[in-house]
């Protein structure tokens, strides 16, 4: 039995009690869900940081981009 199997059998018992909610009673859903979360606000950082200062960000990302070829 993988340790997943084991916790998504006692997160479905907690379910019922209302330890755990429904959601979060399958750990493969679960972290999935929670490194879509990461991303998705890396991802919005990401953006705001761009929109704070478009010209500067571009250039960073065009440094990142091209700087292999430089070198």
């Amino acid at each position: 039995m993988r340790l997943a199997d084991a916790y998504n059998q006692f997160a479905g018992r907690g379910v019922r009690f209302g330890l755990v909610r429904a959601e979060d009673a399958n750990l493969d859903q679960y972290v999935t869900r929670k490194a879509l979360d990461g991303l998705y606000a890396t991802i919005a950082d990401e953006e705001r940081a761009i929109r704070a200062s478009p010209l500067e960000q571009s250039q960073k990302l065009l440094r990142k981009v091209f700087g292999a070829l430089v070198q």
